[in-house]
């Protein structure tokens, strides 16, 4: 088990204190976050007075690395913010700045965070200890104002997250009329809530999707897809809750909305399928419209991410990504396309194409690194590193490594390293793929310091609310979001 920290910015260079008080401070009283002496501690803590548990996984120092700034920024500065302070006297809170193999971690491995420990991270879990309720991995929002609003809105996320019972069981159904009627009444009462936003409607879409047998509980949503065709936040609700690995009922309704007129329903439609992962040729062929005539670079890029996971192995789909992934009209525009081979695994041909593409990159010019695909260079090595092979490795070696042999500048040395990981993780070695996820977030951050319109994305920012709070309930997570998931601190 490795910690992995954020690039350093300049150089791309991959780089249990006091208890918990017996009562809550009055508001503005305290003046520092009152930290749980250790994780048990903190467990049994936030079980015995109801709270969310915020554990803040923050390493000092990175594989005898310098001191890691944005980490040292959130310990001396946004966790001693006064708006901080007070609102953490809601959550239990605990700080783990000790190495990932310690054995605190078996509970974060319990709940299935495994591999590599991110650093810095914050990770939320509900009062029982039982499920994550909000995670944020790396962190991208600097140590001023907006990092206190930016850590504000975790906290009350998960305390609202937190807030949703776990789903109700369905009445079985079965033989009888009273027992079907029963079920069925049930699953009226719930489809009654859709029409009110908040916790209400959240809590019914929930246990819909978590009782579905046979397709009853997935029908009825279906059905409520006309009813609410043009109520923007219900429709988005029940699209976000179709998101579900295997949820093939829901595929085709998805693909249909993909031609909405409401841009949030595109978006939203796009993502979910991916989650799903259907491999009905009308869901691919639907997905493939969308990513190869749409004029929303970030609805194409959704679409090409899902398009990846539906068509992995399919060999027209493998050529259409290696051609957007090299000739999109913008470095943005490429993202979708090269995030998408990630699901082409063992595939040699992908392979040898990503090779390919990463060498017409090639070793950045000039002294400062060169502004152009910063971020695809970096993007597309991790995908080598993700579906790679010896030759691969070899491949990374003669071609990248090596060519940097003569080049005099002081991004030199962090680069180097982000390629010989990207090399050892070709060769299966353990941790190296962590390290390149790593360094991958150290690229967009260094990308979005500078003018964010030349890469293409209007906001500058590579995760939109589509992709963001999603509350999935099966294992399967998109390939990339964590690594898009950070930036360039305060703006």
């Amino acid at each position: 088990m490795r910690w992995i920290a954020h690039l350093s910015l300049a150089v791309l260079a991959l780089t249990l204190v006091a208890p918990a008080a017996a009562q809550d401070p009055a508001p503005g009283e305290a003046t520092s976050i009152a930290w749980a002496a250790n994780l048990p501690a903190a467990l049994a803590a936030a079980k015995s007075s109801d709270k969310v548990l915020m554990i803040c996984i923050n390493a000092k120092s990175v594989d005898g690395e310098a001191e890691e700034p944005a980490a040292k920024g959130l310990r001396e500065i946004v966790y001693n913010n006064p708006r901080v302070v007070d609102q953490s006297r809601h959550l239990v809170c605990v700080l783990l700045t000790k190495d990932g193999s310690s054995k605190e971690y078996d509970v974060l491995r319990a709940l299935g965070i495994d591999g590599d420990i991110i650093s810095p991270q914050h990770v939320f879990l509900a009062p029982e200890g039982d499920r994550i309720v909000h995670r944020q991995e790396y962190w991208r929002f600097g140590a001023g104002e907006k990092a206190a609003d930016a850590l504000l809105s975790m906290m009350t996320k998960a305390r609202v997250a937190a807030s949703l019972d776990a789903p109700e069981a369905a009445p079985e159904g079965g033989a009888g009329d009273g027992a079907l009627g029963a079920r069925a009444a049930w699953i009226t009462e719930r489809l009654d809530k859709l029409a009110t936003p908040g916790r209400e409607r959240d809590q019914a879409l929930a246990e819909l999707v978590a009782a579905d047998k046979d397709g009853d509980c997935t029908g009825a949503l279906i059905g409520a897809i006309e009813t609410y065709d043009k109520n923007e936040s219900t429709l988005r609700a029940i699209v976000r809750a179709f998101g579900q690995d295997g949820l093939e009922a829901a595929a085709l309704p998805l693909a249909e909305l993909l031609k909405h007129k409401m841009d949030s329903i595109k978006l939203n439609a796009a993502v979910s399928l991916e989650y799903i992962g259907s491999k009905d040729k009308k869901v691919i062929a639907a997905l493939r419209r969308v990513a190869e005539k749409s004029k929303d670079p970030a609805l194409a890029n959704h679409a090409y991410r899902a398009l990846g996971r539906c068509g992995a192995g399919d060999s027209k789909i493998r050529s259409l990504l290696l051609k957007q992934a090299s000739s999109g009209k913008s470095e943005f525009a490429s993202y979708g396309p090269c995030i998408a081979l990630t699901y082409f695994e063992g595939d040699t041909k992908a392979m040898r194409g990503v090779e390919k593409l990463l060498k017409s990159i090639g070793v950045p010019g000039g002294r400062r690194g060169g502004g152009t695909n910063t971020v695809k260079r970096g993007l597309v090595s991790w995908v080598l590193a993700s579906i790679g092979d010896e030759k691969s490795a070899d491949f990374v070696r003669e071609e990248l490594v090596d060519g940097l042999k003569n080049v005099k500048a002081f991004w030199v040395d962090g680069l180097r390293r982000f390629w010989e990981n990207t090399a050892d993780a070709c060769d299966g070695e353990e941790g190296a793929l962590g390290k390149v996820e790593a360094g991958v977030g150290g690229f967009v951050a260094f990308s979005r310091r500078g003018d964010l319109s030349r890469y293409g994305a209007e906001d500058g920012h590579l995760m939109d609310e589509a992709r963001t709070d999603r509350s999935p309930t099966g294992e399967f997570r998109p390939k990339g979001d964590g690594i898009l998931d950070v930036g360039g601190g305060d703006e």
